[in-house]
């Protein structure tokens, strides 16, 4: 019976395993091959991993026998021929899509690209569709915009957890920090220029030295302090004038330069506060001096006033016309000495102005006044005691009170 079985066996697959039987499954032909059971022991359970594995084998096999890069075996173990016409359609598809895929770029808005095919940069290409050689690789760069911030202020600027301010020397040797931001863009014609020789790196490879350098040389044409005051907008004119030179032949435009903040060294600093106070005090006392001035001359406008009043007074006066601030304008000149008796007080004068007096207190609201008499050299009468009944006295009133 085993032999029958054996002959059997080898009438299927032409070769038979020693000690195996027609009943052993491991003695199954796989691929034209008997497998040896010998040395198994039993049945081996596979794991989950083995388990996928395989699986994905056998896929994997599966495809690539479908598309033609794997030749079909037959149940024989045989191969048979070559698919090469589904390999060539899969050859094809797949240089087509890399083809396609090279060639079709897309260009994003504010930006420019600079293709670069095979290691040959080409032209920039602008804002929206292009299509390129094949294998052509596209780098962007913004056109936008760009800030460049040398500041001293901790999570601000392009180094926020460092001092980025730029310390510079004035003429007289003062010392100070400056804060200062540049505003830049791109020139999207010299795109590829800019990124042959700078790369995009190009704010710190071109933009900040160049600011800094610039900076520092300007400052050195002024006083410390008058760089830091009055020769503030000069300093920004020179700095950016100085940096356009620099950095637009290199394929960048400067927008604006703006000198944010100059702090200025400790001893500068207390050496300009005291030469400040010092000023301020020296135009105190020119103020002082101006207003005492104005004091005297309208103490001596109005004696000069008061003069003339009484030379008018005492010699008469007569109407001249003068010239004041672009006007012609009327006035009173008093006579000269020489054609009046006297060019002082006198008693009509001081009675004149004694009666105006009267009148100013008898109007003035809220006052007692009290008025004396007086003889005609405007000397006070009083009458005390008796003095009114003694035979050739004059009686004259001691005093008129009046209250409002």
């Amino acid at each position: 019976m085993s032999d029958s079985g054996n002959g059997g066996q080898e009438g299927k697959g032409g070769t038979s395993a020693a000690g195996g039987g027609p009943g052993n499954g491991d003695a199954a032909l796989i691929g034209g091959v008997v497998r040896d059971p010998r040395g198994s022991s039993g049945p081996r359970r596979r794991s989950l991993t083995g388990y996928a594995w395989a699986r994905a084998r056998t896929g994997i096999g599966s495809v690539f026998e479908a598309v033609g890069l794997k030749r079909v075996r037959n149940a024989d173990g045989t191969l048979q021929p070559r698919a090469w016409k589904r390999l060539g359609i899969l050859v094809g598809s797949a240089i087509f899509i890399v083809f396609v895929w090279t060639s079709v770029h897309i260009v994003q808005p504010g930006t420019v690209a600079v293709p670069i095919t095979l290691g040959h940069p080409g032209k920039p290409l602008g804002p929206g569709i292009h299509i390129t050689l094949p294998l052509t690789t596209t780098y962007g760069l913004t056109v936008r915009t760009q800030n460049y911030t040398m500041t001293s202020n901790k999570g601000e600027g392009a180094k926020a957890n460092t001092d980025d301010s730029v310390s510079v020397l004035g003429a007289d040797g003062g010392a100070a920090q400056v804060n200062a931001t540049v505003l830049f863009r791109l020139d999207s014609k010299e795109a590829t220029n800019v990124y042959r020789e700078l790369g995009t790196g190009y704010a710190n490879a071109i933009v900040r030295p160049s600011a800094r350098a610039c900076i520092r040389s300007e400052f050195t044409n002024q006083d410390m302090v008058t760089a830091a005051t009055t020769s503030w907008h000069a300093i920004e004119v020179q700095v950016t004038k100085c940096m356009k030179a620099k950095i637009e032949p290199r394929g960048l435009q400067l927008q604006d330069f703006q000198l944010r903040e100059v702090t200025l060294s400790t001893q500068l600093q207390n050496a300009v506060n005291t030469k400040v106070a010092a000023q301020q005090n020296a135009e105190q006392q020119k103020f002082d001096l101006s207003t005492a001035e104005q004091m005297a001359n309208i103490s001596r406008v109005q004696a000069l006033a008061t003069a003339d009043s009484q030379q008018i007074l005492a010699c008469g006066g007569h109407l001249d016309s003068n010239v004041v601030a672009g006007q012609t304008v009327d006035e009173v000149v008093p006579n000269k000495i020489s054609q009046c008796s006297q060019a002082q007080l006198t008693p009509q004068y001081l009675q004149y102005t004694y009666i105006q007096a009267l009148k100013q207190l008898v109007n003035s609201p809220n006052n007692s006044t009290i008025i004396l008499p007086f003889d005609k050299n405007l000397t006070p009468l009083l009458n005390v005691g008796n003095n009114a009944s003694t035979p050739g006295a004059t009686t004259t009133p001691t005093s008129v009170a009046t209250t409002p």
